[in-house]
This record gives C-alpha cells, structure tokens and sequence, in this order.
C-alpha cells in the first residue's frame, strides 16, 4: 500500500519515539521494509516514487525537499543509501546533541551499519548494534567511550530519562573516561528513588567508578578537580537540586516535581517569573528539574502566563473544572471562595500540580505571591 508524502497526517509538533527508514533505491527499499519488520514495527518508510519496494510506504519525489520535516519530526532515522548523500542532506538541519534524531547510515546491500548522529542521547550507538544484529551486518560505531568499552555518563542519561545539566561538562568528565581516569557517580540520597538509581548506576559503571549515596551537604564539602586546581576528581552527580558547579562535576537531573500556577487575569510575567524562582529558592529545586507546569483551563489564554512558560523553556498543561472538582473533594483542599466564585473552583495551584504529578504528595503548599499562587508537587517514582 503505497501512501504519498502530503496525505499522511501532518509531520509536526513533538517527537513521540517516531522512526523514519529513508530510501533511494529500490534494494534500499526492500531492505528497509525488512528492517521494520525485525527492529522497528511501527517505523514510517519513505521510498522513492519511482522506485518502491511494495510494502506499506510513503512517496517522496525528492528527499531533499523533506529531509528537514523529517529530521524535527523523527527520534530515530535510518537512511540506506551512500554516507556522503545523508551528510550533505542533514548538515543544514544538524543543531545540538540535546536535540538531534539518532541517525545512522546503511547501504543498500545490508553489509555495514553507521552511527552518525546522537550516538549517545540519541541512542544512535544501541540502535546500530540492534539493526546489525537483526541482519547480521557490522556495525560502525567510533564514540571514544564505546570502542575502549568505557561507560558514557550519557548513555545512563538516556536510559533513566536524566537531562544533561551541562553539555561542556559532559565532554570534560567523558575525556577524564576516555583518560583512564576513575569518575565515580554520587546520588542524591533525598531523591525518593535513589537506591534504584544506585543500583542501575553500578550495573552500568562496572569496574570503572564508585557509586556513592549522599547527602547534599556532604558533596559540598568534597573537592572536585576545576579548571584551576587538580585537586579532587571528576565526578557524576545525580540530583534535582541547586548544587555547586564545577568544569568536571557533570550534573545529571531526575524529573521530579511538577509546578501548579494560579494568577489572576491579565498578571505580567515579570510576577510570574519572580513567584515561580522564588518557590524553586525555597526548596534548592533545578527548573530542569520539572516534568510540566499546570494550571486551569481558563488560564490557557493567559499571555504573562505563557510568556514566562517560553521563558522557562517549560511545557504546561491545563486542566478543566470537572477534572479537578473530584480531586479537590478527595483531598480535601483548601479552596478559596473568591477563586470558586470566578472559575467554579476554589483551588488551583494545589489540584493541578497533583494531577500533574500522578501523586498526592505536595513539596510546596499553596503559597501566595502578588497576583499568583504557586504549588509544586512530588512526581512519584514507578
């Protein structure tokens, strides 16, 4: 069943695990649709028009006139054709490692498996080894870390749903791996799923570091190397908290609390920014930290609310009336008579950063700044 390119739903908005297998050649095509069969069921493959396999496929007449929906729209492309072609069509499209599809390259024949692009967040490395396995076909992979066997802080990344703190950090404490020299990992120990995080951590560093549960105030008073001093070492921290930072402390963050916000019609963002940093203040919180923001339905409109969630980077989620009335009664929220008068009911903040949350458990309580409300809520580990 053959689809063209403009009629299949629209290749916008956010990723959501999508896989892409892009072909130019006929034999391409045949072994793409084979590929999607063994490793990736639900990958979309383009093919030439001209040149198809005859299984399920969506046409394209040029690659080059898609190449960049694609490259925004796909967390995992393959591309079975000449490594040179892939190189030139993605270099306008290419960003950053926190962003960039995984990309790996084939030919059309099936003999060698690339990595090109995001090898580690990406997951670009994992999948080539998966296809080469699935087609007995070898795998090129030339990551430092991946050919000397060491364990890459950002592979850990990937697999945990941990964010890169700093991505200069990263490249520094990888060389101190790359060097031969022991970087060991310290846990938060207040994270509510620390002993998981130490014992997938150790299965993933081996022989090759320590794994330390700790207290925030003892990795303060531990020296790390900088750019100034060789003493200490470099190290990995895992936490949600506000830490000191240094050039070889690289900083990975669990998302763990979500953010309800109330405000009042037309507040500036200026109130909203200032309510929301000083809400993170209190508790040492990282806004990278945060898995969404949330609020009423009746705020989605709200421009100094919006503006200062692009200022944040954050995304945010809104709630009606009906979803949040049964919560409220359950939990026995404080409402506010005034607020229940206005939108029919009396408790923002609180009842949306729960159900944000999937939890019952608030960090932060109501908290009342000029023109906004704030709550921040426990994301409960699974």
């Amino acid at each position: 069943m053959m689809k063209e390119l403009e009629t299949v739903a629209p290749l916008t908005g956010g990723k959501k695990n999508r896989t892409a297998i892009l072909s130019v050649s006929e034999r391409g095509a045949k072994l793409g649709q084979r590929i999607k069969s063994l490793v990736a069921p639900h990958a979309d493959c383009f093919e030439k028009e001209n040149r198809p396999s005859g299984g399920e496929a969506i046409y394209f007449d040029s690659l080059k006139n898609h190449i960049g929906q694609i490259f925004k729209d796909y967390d995992q492309v393959l591309c079975i054709m000449a490594l040179g072609i892939v190189v030139r069509m993605i270099a306008p499209y290419i960003e950053h490692k926190s962003k960039d599809p995984a990309v790996v390259v084939m030919d059309e024949v099936g003999h060698h498996v690339i990595s090109l692009l995001s090898g580690h967040l990406g997951g670009a490395n994992e999948w080539t080894q998966s296809i080469s396995l699935a087609i007995d076909a070898d795998p090129v992979i030339t990551t430092a870390t991946d050919v000397n066997g060491l364990p890459a802080p950002d592979v850990l990344a990937r697999h945990e749903h941990l964010l890169v703190d700093d991505f200069q950090t990263l490249i520094n404490v990888n060389s101190a791996i790359v060097g031969g020299e022991p970087v060991d990992y310290y846990i938060d120990a207040s994270l509510e799923n620390a002993e998981h995080l130490a014992e997938v951590t150790k299965a993933h560093i081996g022989e090759h570091g320590m794994v330390h549960v700790v207290s925030l105030d003892q990795l303060e008073s531990m020296p790390c190397k900088n750019e100034s001093s060789e003493e200490g070492a470099s190290r990995v921290v895992i936490t949600d908290k506000v830490i000191t930072e240094y050039g070889h402390q690289l900083i990975l963050r669990p998302r763990t609390y979500t953010m309800g916000i109330g405000c009042r019609r037309d507040t500036p963002k200026e109130l909203i920014l200032d309510a929301i940093q000083q809400s993170l203040a209190a508790h040492k919180l990282s806004p990278k930290s945060l898995v969404t923001a949330a609020s009423v339905i009746v705020k989605q409109d709200e421009v100094g609310l919006l503006e200062a969630m692009q200022i944040m980077g954050w995304p945010i989620v809104f709630y009606t009336q009906d979803e949040m009335a049964p919560l409220i009664e359950e939990e026995k929220l404080k409402e506010s008579n005034f607020v229940k008068g206005t939108i029919g009911v009396g408790n923002v903040c609180e009842t949306t950063a729960l159900l944000a949350a999937k939890s019952r458990t608030l960090i932060q309580h109501k908290t009342i700044y000029p023109k906004t409300t704030v709550a921040i809520a426990q994301v409960t580990s699974k």
